[in-house]
């Protein structure tokens, strides 16, 4: 990329200590892939998801995700001062993403209406599975269910909850169990042995796909999560204390802004990647097509030594600018960027800016909209032999936040300007070595090396 202002308000510095650490938790890795909560509550849906990927969703449902999640980044925003955000947590081979952790972890829900304590565990035991999980994923005894009554007019109401966990060991137990035989069904590609999927019958895209095979006469499978779950608390005081806080959150509408800190970066892909589909995709593979999963590539394994760390060390940080949708990951604080290599040597930090400016850029705007100062860049390289020489992380230090939050608002007006009319000639052309494997090259206008 050709050199702009900003470049003169980057320091990079070796950070030793952290590069140490992680190569640790790499050298304890178990080389399991990692298998998130969400899908040990719908394991059927998780194998489905894997194998047949481009089954569309309902529209119906699609809009009802969309709205869940627009709404819900928009809690977690407005409730950033109650704890840390969709913090990080893992043990061997699961993962799991906490909405809020404080003294308990926190669950948030958007719901359209309300349902009684007594009447969850028939109703939404999804829910309380989830909760439950991330009791045992952190150790705790107790943890809070929030379900926030939305519609697109925004939340109306919220329910607070404390539900205790009876045995976590137990819990864990359990989801080992579930982790292992999703594992087994993904190897063998049966998911007979899977239990009854919760979505049968409630607009999974799988079912009316007819891609799942479901009848909803399947077993059940015991479920010792919930038999874990001890009394249900209504908290009133977190309610009346959340209520004035969350009331009025309606979902962001930005039908032209930016979706990615990418986009930025390289808003001429950008333009094609949201305006047509590349002329050159390949068709999606059928299910037969698709191969059972692999051990974890090299990039999945640095992203579990960051995340194995103490819950909450890796984390979301809230905007506090406009920002693109995207969320900007956080490690002890500071925005974090994970990516792979294949240079033959680590980088020398004076280098970094001028060897992959790309990385500095990206930090320099994910610091913009969130007010930090530094930012870390963890770098994991494939053609390393050794462990110990496997991984390198840097801190990169911003003297002036101001080119990088100008570059993104300008970007930003420009891409939703090409997109409206039509046009990307205006937008500046992405860098010559994503040319080769560009599905747009033979229309961009960037041109080919040289």
């Amino acid at each position: 990329m050709a050199p702009v202002a900003w470049e003169a308000t980057v320091t990079v510095r070796e950070e030793a200590e952290l590069t140490s650490e992680l190569v640790e938790r790499l050298e304890r890795s178990t080389g399991l892939r990692s298998i998130g909560v969400t899908d040990l509550i719908a394991p059927r849906r998780a194998y489905h998801r894997y194998f047949a990927p481009s089954v569309p969703i309902p529209p119906a449902r699609q809009a009802r995700l969309d709205l869940g999640r627009s709404v819900h980044r928009a809690l977690g925003d407005r409730l950033a001062g109650e704890g840390v955000l969709e913090a990080r947590v893992r043990r061997p081979g699961i993962v799991g993403r906490i909405d809020i952790l404080a003294d308990v972890p926190i669950e948030m829900k958007t719901a359209s209406s309300l349902v009684a304590p007594d009447k969850l565990v028939a109703l939404r035991p999804d829910h309380l599975e989830q909760l439950a999980m991330y009791c045992a994923l952190v150790g705790r005894p107790m943890g809070r269910l929030l379900t926030l009554l939305s519609d697109e007019g925004g939340v109306a109401d919220v329910q607070a909850l404390d539900v205790a966990v009876r045995a976590p060991d137990r819990v864990l137990q359990d989801m080992d169990s579930r982790a292992e035989r999703l594992r087994a069904a993904w190897a063998e590609r049966r998911p007979e042995q899977l239990p009854r999927c919760p979505w049968y019958g409630r607009g999974c895209e799988f079912e009316e796909a007819g891609v799942c095979g479901c009848t909803g006469e399947e077993p059940r499978g015991a479920s010792t999560i919930l038999d874990e779950v001890g009394p249900i608390t209504p908290r009133d005081d977190v309610r009346a204390r959340l209520q004035p806080i969350v009331s009025g959150v309606v979902p962001r509408t930005a039908p032209f802004g930016l979706e990615r800190f990418r986009e930025a970066l390289y808003p001429r892909r950008a333009f094609f990647d949201r305006a047509r589909p590349p002329t050159e995709a390949p068709p999606a593979p059928t299910a037969e097509e698709v191969p059972p999963p692999a051990a974890p590539d090299l990039f999945a394994r640095v992203t579990e030594a960051v995340e194995s760390g103490p819950p909450g060390e890796v984390a979301r940080l809230p905007p506090r600018s406009e920002a693109p949708e995207e969320e900007v990951v956080g490690l002890r604080g500071l925005p974090l960027l994970v990516r792979t290599s294949r240079a033959w040597a680590r980088f020398r930090p004076e280098e970094v800016v001028s060897r992959s400016p790309q990385y500095a850029l990206d930090l320099g705007l994910r610091c913009a909209v969130t007010g930090a100062d530094r930012a870390f860049l963890v770098i994991g390289f494939e053609r390393a032999e050794a462990t110990r020489d496997r991984v390198q992380a840097l801190e990169l230090r911003f003297r002036d936040r101001t080119p990088f939050s100008r570059l993104l608002r300008e970007r930003s007006q420009r891409l939703a300007a090409a997109l409206r009319g039509g046009i990307s000639l205006g937008l500046p052309p992405c860098p010559e070595w994503m040319f080769a494997d560009c599905p747009y090259r033979s229309e961009c206008g960037c041109g080919g090396p040289g």
